[in-house]
């Protein structure tokens, strides 16, 4: 027999029937019936799907042994009437709050949480219970509810806490990452322009050297030129008179040659008159070996003067460019 046989009307009775599970899936075939009756069972859980069953209004799971109720059971929404007497519930879930519909809730003869049973009250005695039971129950299902709603927001406000508290850690460690991507950036850009710098000085050091090079060179030029031009005309100038004096040495040489000859062919003068030719001769060649004598005493201090300018160029560059090789060493390592 099937459970939508034993709908009469809108109400089913699954009472006194010793079940331990609630047969979801028949149930919500049997959508007809909004007022489901499970008390005097062994029921002791309530499964999640029991929730999808919103056309149910009415519910009675009064003397079963259900310690709690599924995390999801806000969702039946259309709840108006909810029998848990008899039970072993200690708390209810924070969906709870969402039973806006609900006018009637029994929580009586279970072993409640002490705010949750003062909240949801209790009668004195049995007498006083059945005499109020319905007005209570009223009351129990209003206070429940907006006790289940008042944790409902003192969770959510916890959780928007922790929710800013988490946001406000995550953007002050985005920020400290921030910070080191920027601050390695900036060693980055720093360590970058100190290269360019560096590379820069280099640059400029090593144009700087190589034009006082050219200009020392262009100057060394210079003056090897002046002095050569200088020492090729002193040198020139001194063999031209040289020349010019040999020769007229020779020519006087040859003229006294043949007014000799021609004095003895003519009978002028004799032989022996060649002694004072000999004396004069040999004050020529005095006089010739006393003006190369003035030469050499003449050109000596101009050699000399060169030799010592040449010495004292070639020192200046040796000195030059140890001045250099200083200057560019302490650029690099200063």
């Amino acid at each position: 027999m099937s459970l939508r046989d034993k709908v009469e009307g809108h109400e089913l009775d699954l009472s006194l029937n010793v079940l331990t599970e609630i047969p979801v899936k028949e149930l919500a075939a049997a959508s007809k019936a909004t007022h489901l009756d499970l008390s005097c069972n062994q029921i002791q859980s309530i499964p999640n799907d029991f929730a999808t069953l919103t056309h149910l209004v009415k519910i009675d799971l009064s003397k079963n042994k259900i310690k709690e109720l599924p995390a999801n059971f806000g969702n039946l929404i259309n709840l108006q009437y909810l029998d848990l007497y008899g039970n072993e519930i200690t708390n209810l879930p924070v969906s709870f709050s969402r039973l806006k519909n609900l006018k009637w809730l029994d929580l009586k003869n279970n072993p409640l949480d002490p705010k949750l049973k003062n909240v949801a009250g209790d009668c004195l005695n049995e007498k006083e219970c059945q005499a109020c039971a319905r007005k209570e129950c009223q009351e129990c299902a209003r206070k429940v509810v907006a006790y289940m709603q008042s944790i409902e927001s003192e969770l959510e406000r916890e959780k928007q806490k922790k929710l800013k508290a988490t946001r406000e850690k995550e953007a002050i460690e985005r920020a400290k990452i921030e910070r080191e991507l920027e601050e390695q950036r900036r060693l980055k850009k720093a360590e970058k322009e100190k290269r360019k710098a560096e590379s820069k000085a280099k640059r400029e050091a090593r144009d700087l050297q190589q034009n006082i090079r050219s200009s020392h060179e262009r100057n060394s030029n210079v003056e090897n030129k002046t002095d050569d031009g200088q020492f090729k005309g002193d040198e020139g100038k001194g063999i031209s008179c040289i020349q010019i004096f040999m020769y007229i040495i020779l020519a006087a040489c040859a003229i006294a040659v043949i007014g000799y000859a021609w004095g003895i062919h003519v009978g002028y003068f004799s032989v022996p008159d060649v002694k004072p030719v000999t004396e004069k001769i040999a004050v020529a060649l005095h006089f010739f070996i006393s003006e190369v004598i003035e030469l050499v005493r003449f050109y000596a201090p101009k050699v000399k003067g060169f030799c010592l300018k040449i010495i004292h160029r070639y020192m200046t560059n040796v000195t030059y460019f140890a001045s250099q090789i200083e200057h560019i060493l302490a650029l690099y390592f200063h």
